[in-house]
């Protein structure tokens, strides 16, 4: 959720600093990065010469090592900003030189929707929780 990211890329400190929510965190911010991507793939199928666009690789690599670091029980202190590029893995050109594959990116739509939305209802139910934890009502 970006919202625990402060301007300057630092995740926030305290209470919403747990390995756990620091990872959803990250998570929510590579879906929507990759949405975006895959959006502008769907809306430029037909666009003659456009080449599919993807996270760029600098992100991607930073995403897994933080993850990586999360799970052995550090934190995450940088990220950088995230941007898309053109992907490095290009479906076969068709003649009109566009490499996007519809299918493959409706494919991808409904991967990446569940992973937003499985991430969003676990970081979610942590806030409730919290919340329980705070006010003793189960509600």
């Amino acid at each position: 959720m970006a919202c625990t990211l402060h301007e300057d890329g630092m995740i926030a400190s305290g209470l919403f600093a747990t390995p756990g929510i620091q990872g959803l965190s990250l998570a929510l911010d590579e879906a929507s990065l990759r949405q975006q991507a895959i959006s502008s793939n769907i809306a430029n199928v037909n666009t003659p010469g456009y080449q599919r666009m993807d996270v760029s690789n600098s992100f991607e690599n930073a995403f897994k090592s933080a993850l990586s670091d999360l799970s052995s029980g550090g934190s995450v202190g940088m990220m950088p900003t995230g941007s898309i590029t053109t992907a490095a893995d290009q479906g076969p050109a068709r003649p009109d030189g566009n490499t996007v594959q519809i299918e493959s990116e409706m494919i991808g739509l409904a991967q990446n929707s569940a992973k937003y939305e499985f991430a969003s209802d676990m970081i979610a139910n942590s806030f409730h929780g919290m919340k329980t934890a705070i006010t003793g009502n189960v509600s």
